[in-house]
């Protein structure tokens, strides 16, 4: 996986980075989730922003 995953695509994120605080930090508010439920979700589905929104949406209550 190179470093430009994590580069944006316009204005809009196209992958999420939790080892950096400050974008952990962007995307638990962006998402309202905890950031243990962050870190979860980019386990299973992997860094990419749309897939990370989707397992969020099925598996938080």
């Amino acid at each position: 996986m190179g470093a430009d995953i994590f580069e944006r695509a316009g204005h809009e994120r196209i992958a999420v980075d939790v080892d950096e605080e400050s974008e952990l930090e962007y995307w638990v508010t962006e998402l309202g989730v905890s950031a243990e439920d962050l870190r979860r979700a980019v386990e299973t589905v992997g860094p990419q922003a749309t897939a990370v929104r989707s397992y969020l949406a099925s598996h938080t209550v």
